[in-house]
């Protein structure tokens, strides 16, 4: 029988995430050199509007070094919105998993997926 998995924690941009990036670096480009993070990855949290905790601690260690008055964690906090991780349960007689029914289901997932039924 499959057990239960957590799908790992990701981070949602702020509003007004590209305005503070943009007082670092002011072309996204630039910015992506001060980082190493590939541009096409900017590019994606801007559009799918999430990353990893990985990703986003790395753009927020960056933004902490060039704001020397703030540390790693407040500019993750000034930066990004966490979400919390999901569980997802197995389906009995299926090969399938679903999110647990305890878990609220995230605004931008149901927003983004609209009407298409499960």
């Amino acid at each position: 029988m499959p057990h239960p998995y957590e799908l790992a924690q990701t981070y949602a941009p702020r509003p007004d995430f590209a305005e503070r990036i943009a007082t670092i670096a002011p072309k996204p480009g630039e910015f992506c050199r001060l980082t190493g993070l590939p541009y096409a990855t900017y590019m994606r949290i801007l559009r799918v509007g999430r990353t990893s905790k990985r990703t986003a601690l790395r753009i927020a260690r960056v933004y902490a070094w060039a704001n020397d008055q703030i540390s790693v964690r407040e500019a993750l906090d000034l930066l990004f919105v966490p979400r919390p991780r999901v569980v997802m349960e197995p389906v009995p007689g299926t090969n399938r998993f679903r999110r647990r029914a305890d878990d609220p289901p995230s605004d931008a997932q149901s927003a983004f997926h609209g009407s298409a039924g499960d």
